[in-house]
């Protein structure tokens, strides 16, 4: 039925009358004959279109209104919507755009709220109502960003990241770069998809296929998270996730977590894939897995070498290095050694003759320490071997500063038997070797065909033993008795700060 463009226009400067009135039942009557002239065909002039929406508008946003009445206003809405789409009103472009504009606004505005309400539940609604929900909410994060911070919208967004339907989870992760430039918003939408994943794990192969993109494309964006103030903490939230069994989604958590790492994040990190480590060790994990947690430990270690060896990093300390990077490395890639290494530095500390050897072993001792008992058994062990040569770096100290006299440990280039390099610079120090001779020959290491390495079954110990039981009883004649006679003030330094550190640990492990 073809619409008119002339009713009596007094019947509709009525209808705004009552549509703008403050009583109630004037605004029902309104109601019900503007229903009456559209159903029958009838519309305003072009002119009062606009004031017709906006008196229908202002009633829908009066709260005394009943849902049923409101329905009635939204009919009308829809039918003048449908009436400037189809051409039926004669209005001129920049009219109908107007018209169209504000009823497009309030549509938004209400399909918004239902998202709100419903967002927990908005990955249950069809395909076509979940894509209309990611348009109107990338809509809405553009336009005000302040919504990042409404939990509802987060946790409706998230929803949808993780629906069951590809072309849900495609629109996401296609609309994730552009949103990510929106304050706060990567960082908030990548805390909140880990969370949900833990609860709603993929189960299927096509909603598996969808996670590792979703979690691709979060790498992808995380450089824009770094400004956010809890950024350091991301990198554990997303480590939750690890709790899906399936490989690739566990193989793209940890990249991303990698990707998440800073350096006041590394040691939580650091420690939470040990831990995961030794427990897919224990609980009878396969194998890939546990390369999956090692390569990611290796990966902590690469980007942030200096976060284990802070207190070398001064230039006095610079001849420890090598030693301190070439046990490093190793361990690095072989964590699962660590018990035994650490029982076997302990035995072997004895044979150990030069400062930087002796300063990277005890540190190593340190970090091989992951339970408080290792902590505490290896700090009475330190303070065993090492007692003596620290109180005599103390008794120095107070004898310099009783004479108001300013020192600095300087000591000579050649102190620990270095020269100069040669121009190719690519002669082995003498420390080095002799690091090699302590975790080779004395603890027993030996280098696999794959380039790992293995402790020899002679060398193993079961990790329940007290590592106290391996604290060495020093003769006058071993190598480190006499190294520690020299009483060198570099590795009392070293020593003490390790020492520090094994109590921070053993604290941590209460």
């Amino acid at each position: 039925m073809a619409m008119e463009n002339n009713p009596s226009c007094g019947d509709f400067w009525m209808i705004m009358a009552n549509l703008e009135s403050e009583n109630p039942v004037a605004n029902i009557t309104a109601m019900n004959h503007a229903s009456v002239l559209i159903g029958g065909g009838k519309l305003p002039e072009p002119l009062l279109v606009r004031r017709l929406i906006a008196g229908l508008l202002s009633n829908l946003a009066k709260p005394h209104h009943e849902i049923a009445i409101k329905r009635g206003f939204h009919s009308i809405l829809k039918a003048i919507w449908t009436a400037i789409i189809s051409n039926n009103m004669n209005m001129d472009s920049s009219a109908r755009s107007e018209a169209l504009h504000a009823i497009l606004c309030y549509l938004m505005d209400r399909a918004f709220l239902r998202i709100q309400r419903h967002g927990s539940m908005v990955r249950m609604f069809t395909v076509r109502d979940q894509l209309t929900a990611v348009k109107i909410m990338c809509t809405f994060f553009r336009s005000s960003p302040g919504i990042i911070n409404d939990a509802r919208c987060v946790r409706a967004f998230a929803s949808l990241m993780l629906s069951p339907h590809a072309a849900v989870v495609c629109a996401c992760a296609g609309a994730l770069p552009s949103l990510s430039l929106v304050p706060g918003f990567g960082f908030t939408m990548a805390r909140a998809y880990c969370h949900i994943l833990i609860v709603l794990p993929p189960q299927s192969s096509l909603q598996i296929s969808s996670v590792i993109l979703m979690l691709e494309r979060l790498k992808q964006i995380s450089t824009t998270m770094v400004d956010h103030p809890r950024f350091n903490d991301l990198a554990m939230h997303v480590l939750g996730a690890l709790a899906n069994h399936n490989f690739a989604v566990r193989k793209k958590v940890l990249n991303l977590a990698v990707s998440l790492l800073t350096p006041g994040n590394v040691s939580d990190v650091l420690r939470f894939l040990k831990n995961e480590l030794d427990l897919a060790a224990t609980a009878n994990i396969p194998i890939e897995y546990q390369h999956m947690l090692e390569e990611a430990i290796s990966e902590c270690h690469s980007a942030y070498p200096e976060s284990i060896i802070l207190f070398i990093q001064g230039p006095m300390y610079s001849v420890f290095s090598d030693c301190f990077r070439y046990i490093k490395d190793i361990m690095d890639r072989n964590p699962m050694l660590r018990a035994q290494l650490l029982r076997g530095l302990l035995r072997a500390l004895r044979h150990v003759k030069s400062s930087p050897v002796c300063a990277a072993a005890v540190w190593a001792i340190s970090v091989c320490s992951e339970s408080q008992l290792e902590a505490i058994g290896s700090m009475d062990a330190i303070v065993c071997l090492f007692g003596d040569l620290l109180d005599r770096r103390d008794k120095e100290k107070l004898i310099l500063e009783a004479g108001e006299v300013e020192h600095e440990y300087m000591l000579p280039r050649d102190y620990y038997g270095v020269k100069d390099r040669d121009a190719q610079g690519d002669h082995l120090k003498p420390w080095l070797m002799e690091m090699e001779e302590l975790l080779f020959v004395h603890i027993g290491l030996t280098q696999q065909a794959d380039g790992s390495y293995s402790i020899a079954s002679s060398s193993k110990c079961s990790g329940s033993e007290d590592v106290s039981f391996f604290i060495p009883s020093l003769d006058h004649t071993d190598n480190l008795e006499v190294l520690l006679q020299s009483g060198d003030v570099l590795l009392a330094d070293v020593v003490e700060s390790i020492l520090s550190m094994l109590q921070e640990k053993a604290n941590e492990l209460e």
